[in-house]
């Protein structure tokens, strides 16, 4: 691998700081998720069981996540050990701005991120930035409706130049948005929506979709005014989806799966919707917010790189219904008979991850990144003080491998590697501890009970020898990386 490889881990927000005896003094959209079947079910305010009505009886794992926020220096320290030399993890737009309306922000909350892009800094990890992972002010939800409404691009817009300006020195790579197409999955917790039962669902979801790109643009605009060395990513949840069978109608399936994901990121690096768009939107009743001006800022202000999440491809059929399905990250998917998921909830795809590089560079030619890739899985046990996860290390040698055949065979320039939850954290679709990721195990479980002390897996001793073989290599990559400019 290239000298100047990103090796590294990734985190978010609200699944790990916690919001329990310190300063956070109001709720985002994530605060508000459950540990049970609605996490990613759409939210519907005329519902009586909706998770605003039963919030003071339900349990709200992000409330401790794994407690970050005093942490973060051993945290850190231990990755530091691990041997990696980057680090993604997410801003919380509520920590610095409780309502999201707020002109100042929060101090305690720009002094917590300012001591970690610190200890970054004592180590030389290259911080990986996230403005928006899954989290809204709550205020933004139930005064505007959330990105449904135009008024919360300026009140993003004016988070994000704090952030961009206060810590300006410290960040080179930043994500505006955490994966954009999940909006249609999961919109509560990828845009805060919240309907009623008779609302237009896609109408209201494309319509947020679109003020949440026009912002990520806005956001590139200014980003690039504060400081011009800045890079700015796309990401998008990715999984290149497979026809079921040679029938060409299964083909054709797959092909619009990919588009539901790929035009979140054709908006982003080619600054246009794809010419499907408009037929979409007439075949659906959409009428939505656009103008002029609207395009000329997508179209004048696109991406450097296409960052994204791997963790499984996608199986398409024009006829599924009578066929098995599987949970991915975020959807359902026909279940491909040729994976299995017998070490983790979901389908385990190496080559997926190869197949995925090689589609995404090829379409946008811009240089790749993931920024998310690991296996959850409920296996993890300590034995005698231990975790021998050998099934996690099968899943990172088997993805590394493909990988690097990316890079060595296929050309594609690769910015880096983060590896999801290194350290375990809140799961995402679960709201579970027991759904581990990381090579770093956390004592606590799904009910916050446990001493909260971390302990080295295998796969953690395992990953810093593959970091000192393989991660500091000669440079046979950094001509394709050197494109990375705007």
């Amino acid at each position: 691998m290239q000298t100047n490889f990103l090796w590294g881990g990734a985190i978010s927000a609200g699944q790990t700081e916690g919001n329990k005896n310190h300063v956070k003094s109001k709720l985002s959209n994530f605060d508000m998720l459950p540990m049970d079947e609605r996490r990613l079910q759409p939210v519907y305010k005329d519902d009586d069981n909706n998770i605003f009505n039963t919030y003071n009886d339900d349990h709200h794992p992000s409330d401790l996540g794994i407690d970050f926020y005093h942490t973060y220096i051993q945290d850190i320290k231990l990755l530091h050990d691990l041997g990696i030399n980057a680090f993604r993890f997410s801003i919380s737009w509520t920590r610095l701005f409780p309502t999201g309306e707020e002109e100042i922000p929060n101090q305690d909350g720009m002094k917590f991120y300012r001591n970690i892009f610190k200890e970054l800094e004592k180590y030389n990890m290259e911080p990986i930035v996230t403005l928006s992972h899954f989290e809204i002010p709550l205020n933004l939800i139930t005064k505007y409706g959330s990105w449904s409404s135009r008024n919360v691009i300026d009140l993003f817009l004016h988070y994000a130049d704090i952030v961009m300006t206060e810590f300006s020195k410290y960040v080179k790579y930043w994500i505006p948005f955490n994966e954009l197409n999940m909006i249609l999955h999961i919109p509560f917790i990828g845009g805060g929506l919240v309907f009623t039962r008779k609302d237009n669902v896609l109408q209201k979801e494309y319509q947020a979709a679109h003020y949440q790109l026009l912002a990520n643009s806005l956001v590139i605009k200014h980003g690039y005014q504060i400081n011009p060395t800045f890079k700015f990513g796309c990401m998008i949840a990715a999984g290149m989806a497979s026809p079921y069978s040679p029938n060409p109608e299964d083909v054709w399936a797959a092909n619009l799966s990919d588009r539901k994901a790929l035009l979140f990121s054709d908006v982003q690096v080619r600054g246009n919707y794809p010419s499907y768009f408009d037929n979409l939107c007439k075949q659906n009743n959409l009428n939505l917010d656009i103008t002029d001006k609207d395009l000329k800022i997508l179209r004048e202000n696109t991406v450097d790189f296409v960052s994204f999440s791997y963790y499984s491809s996608a199986c398409s059929a024009a006829d599924g219904d009578n066929l098995k399905h599987t949970a991915t990250n975020g959807f359902e998917t026909v279940k491909n008979p040729y994976l299995t998921n017998e070490d983790g909830v979901w389908q385990v795809d190496p080559l997926g991850l190869r197949i995925t590089l090689n589609q995404l560079y090829e379409r946008y030619e811009r240089p790749v990144f993931i920024v998310e890739n690991g296996l959850g899985t409920t296996k993890d046990r300590v034995i005698d003080g231990q975790i021998h996860d050998t099934y996690r290390i099968k899943y990172l040698d088997q993805h590394f491998t493909e990988m690097k055949k990316a890079i060595e065979e296929d050309g594609i320039p690769l910015i880096g590697y983060l590896m999801w939850g290194i350290i375990d954290l809140v799961s995402v679709s679960q709201g579970k501890m027991s759904k581990r990721y990381g090579v770093v195990y956390v004592d606590l479980d799904d009910s916050e009970n446990g001493t909260n002390k971390r302990i080295k897996k295998d796969s953690f001793f395992w990953f810093k020898n593959y970091l000192s073989l393989n991660g500091l290599g000669e440079n046979n990559n950094e001509k394709r990386l050197s494109k990375i400019s705007h």
